[in-house]
């Protein structure tokens, strides 16, 4: 029982890194190749994972192999874009100038039902609307609607708003976050200053956000009350 342990325990930490190196991508958005890759490392893994009779090394030199074909590959696509095309394709439009490819939406098996659904997860629900849609190499379709049909943004109704930078998380349950004040342009001296003024210590922190311009929000772990401020 301790040796099936003890296998299962190298095979998890092997895949974790083996996926850690493969990048971040969520499974809806894996190349071909990626979930080529993907499968056949699940099932690599169950096999010494089940069988104790089989050698680990068996296990582990296949995961491997297929890890370091994937990041030749990955390296191979990046650097001849007719390796990338040929491994996962091009983009290819399903409709153009509003009007629907027929002979694009047989060559990649897809009904209307299909481009219907696909829409309307990108909250697009007329297919009036829509003058381009794409269908990407990962299988996503990107929607680009006719003018009129577009979101109004602050620069077409001339507005001007202050860039107060995107809100990240600086403590995270009693824990100071440094990457969170980096992206703000700030740093500790800010972080302790600010916990000073507010009577309180990074262990009384439940969570608090920041903004580069200063801008903070506070929420204390014994208190049900949040508090807002500004530098």
């Amino acid at each position: 029982m301790a040796i099936a342990a003890i296998r299962t325990i190298i095979l998890y930490i092997l895949l974790m890194i083996a996926m850690r190196l493969m990048g971040k991508r969520q499974l809806g958005e894996l190349q071909p190749s990626e979930l080529a890759v993907t499968m056949l490392l699940s099932d690599l893994a169950a096999v010494p994972m089940q069988d104790n009779g089989l050698p680990l090394f068996n296990g582990i030199i296949p995961i491997l192999v297929l890890v370091s074909l994937e990041i030749i590959l990955s390296g191979l696509m990046l650097k001849f874009p007719v390796v990338s095309k040929a491994v996962a394709g091009s983009p290819i439009a399903v409709i153009k100038d509003g009007r629907i490819d027929k002979a694009a939406m047989r060559r990649l098996r897809m009904t209307v039902d299909d481009l219907a659904e696909a829409l309307r997860q990108e909250n697009v629900f007329d297919i009036r609307h829509v003058q381009y849609a794409i269908v990407e190499t990962n299988g996503h379709i990107s929607a680009f609607c006719h003018p009129p049909y577009q979101t109004i943004t602050l620069e077409d109704m001339g507005v001007k708003v202050k860039d107060d930078g995107l809100p990240m998380v600086v403590i995270s349950d009693g824990k100071c976050m440094p990457w969170g004040l980096q992206m703000c342009d700030l740093d500790e001296k800010w972080l302790a200053k600010t916990l000073q003024k507010m009577h309180c210590t990074i262990e009384d922190v439940f969570i608090m956000t920041a903004t580069k311009t200063g801008d903070f929000f506070l929420l204390k772990n014994k208190d049900v009350t949040a508090s807002e401020g500004k530098h």
